[in-house]
């Protein structure tokens, strides 16, 4: 029997924030925390706001592909933010969430995770935790918005992800709390982006640096080794003929040793 979260708590969780004024919307059932973030936005609502619910009916992640997001197993939320630059550094903003999870997890549970370039989590090879952040603009306002799904007890994975997919299992319920930390963490980073503790922490906990990796370019398979990360979060990549290639967006796999790809 798969075990549950506790119920998500709006009063708890804005009881556990360090910032005033940061909303909190909390759904039973919802297409996608990150598509309710544009809506509420569209419908004249404010920013900050954290949005979260039990369960999506369509959660998104990037590329395109869906996140699996059953009831009452995992925390599925979006931290809704006004930019008040022109522009936002979507790969900088996701190193930025991707070390808010660890770092909370670290901190709530004891517990040292992974990160895989550029927004994924990982636990003993294995991902429990995607991030999606987004920009848009409404009424000659920016807004960014960062989706953040965590698998804590989820254990019934679909076929297709069965195999790289599996849960943190922290021993007490924390979804309030977790919800609470990461925003809180988010919050002080959103404040500072440039604070090298950023990125110091996203290096250390880095699953790909020294690494053989793969990714594709406008159709063509490139292979190297995943050398540096640098302050934008960009990859820098040795490809195998000596020359080095910046990745700043896009996806890679890891090439393992018995010829797998992660």
């Amino acid at each position: 029997m798969a075990v549950c979260c506790e119920k998500l708590s709006a009063d708890i969780i804005s009881s556990a924030l360090r910032v005033d004024g940061i909303r909190v919307d909390v759904f039973d059932e919802i297409d996608s925390t990150n598509s309710e973030a544009r809506r509420q936005i569209e419908q004249g609502k404010t920013s900050p706001a954290l949005i979260i619910s039990d369960t999506q009916t369509g959660g998104r992640g990037r590329m395109g592909r869906s996140f699996y997001s059953p009831a009452s197993t995992g925390l599925y939320m979006s931290m809704l933010l006004k930019v008040t630059e022109n522009t936002v550094n979507t790969v900088r903003l996701t190193t930025a969430a991707a070390v808010a999870v660890a770092l909370s997890i670290e901190e709530l549970c004891g517990i040292s995770t992974e990160i895989k370039w550029v927004n994924d989590i990982y636990l003993d090879g294995r991902k429990i935790c995607g991030i999606l952040c987004e920009s848009f603009l409404s009424c000659g306002e920016r807004y960014a918005v960062i989706g953040i799904g965590v698998n804590l007890h989820t254990s019934d994975f679909p076929p297709d992800i069965r195999d790289r997919a599996a849960s943190l299992n922290p021993r007490e319920k924390i979804r309030n709390s977790l919800a609470a930390h990461i925003a809180n963490t988010l919050w002080c980073f959103w404040e500072n982006m440039s604070a090298p503790e950023i990125m110091e922490y996203y290096r250390r906990h880095s699953m790909v640096l020294g690494k053989n990796i793969v990714f594709s370019e406008r159709g063509e398979l490139f292979c190297g080794v995943a050398e540096y990360i640098d302050d934008n979060g960009a990859l820098d990549v040795r490809l195998e003929d000596g020359s080095h290639r910046l990745l700043s967006s896009g996806e890679i796999s890891l090439r393992l040793t018995d010829g797998k790809y992660l």
